[in-house]
């Protein structure tokens, strides 16, 4: 591997079959610099290239279930990242490397069966990211129970005894919390729900090309659409502010 730029300072370089970028040399050409160059650029652009890119920290938010300032903590291990994500043999049916046990609850969706009003096509059960974030919030599995535990591994169904405070029974999420959604998902916003602005009915959307803040899953609304679980910025984890409702018209003409 070359030696470090003399410098000190040079972001962008290439030596041999090495790229200097941001501080390590990694393996590349020219084309990769290139590209490099093209998206710093095209990142400028846009007003989003340093500092101006914004930057998650779940360590300071009640997702970090090793932090003793939140309602409900663990002190068996100063692991963040872990209560929720795995490298290796994660969940095949929540993404992405989903480190928890998969609930087995039996859902009741917000669907057209349950209100006239919703159009587009609402799944039978949650799906991918909003399946996830339910291993958790339908109160049904033990919040230290690991597709992969840490350490030497293992993990499975149950919990592993860690030391919670604030949780209930058993290491479950705490039913008195107002972010404990249950299994009857019919008095929550829809998910799992295939956005589509132009479908007969369901008009009064904005087209999905127009969001600032609002993703979709796969074409769908999932939880994660309007709440970013690693960022709490906002209130409730938002990806914006909902000042005036300012979020919830991203979706809806009213």
């Amino acid at each position: 591997m070359p030696p470090l730029p003399k410098n000190g300072r040079q972001e962008l370089g290439v030596r041999g079959n090495f790229v200097w970028i941001n501080h390590y040399w990694e393996v590349g050409d020219m084309r990769t610099l290139k590209h490099l160059v093209g998206t710093t650029v095209a990142l400028a652009v846009f007003g989003m290239a340093g500092a101006a890119i914004a930057q998650d920290d779940v360590s300071t938010t009640k997702h970090n279930l090793a932090l003793a300032t939140n309602a409900v903590y663990q002190t068996t291990t100063a692991q963040i990242c872990v209560f929720c994500h795995t490298p290796h043999a994660a969940s095949t049916t929540a993404k992405p490397l989903w480190n928890r046990e998969d609930s087995a609850a039996a859902y009741q969706m917000y669907n057209s069966t349950w209100s006239s009003t919703i159009d587009m096509t609402v799944a039978g059960s949650p799906q991918g990211v909003s399946l996830a974030c339910l291993s958790c919030h339908d109160g049904t599995v033990a919040l230290d129970a690991f597709q992969n535990a840490p350490g030497a591994g293992g993990g499975g169904a149950g919990t592993e005894g860690y030391a919670f405070v604030g949780a209930d029974a058993g290491n479950l999420f705490p039913a008195a919390s107002f972010a404990m959604l249950g299994a009857d998902l019919r008095n929550d916003h829809p998910i799992s729900v295939t956005y589509d602005n132009t479908v007969t009915g369901d008009t009064a959307f904005n087209a999905p090309g127009t969001f600032t803040n609002v993703t979709l899953a796969n074409g769908a609304v999932e939880c994660s659409s309007c709440h970013n679980p690693h960022d709490s910025t906002n209130p409730m984890f938002l990806r914006g502010t909902n000042a005036a409702s300012a979020l919830c018209l991203e979706c809806h003409i009213k």
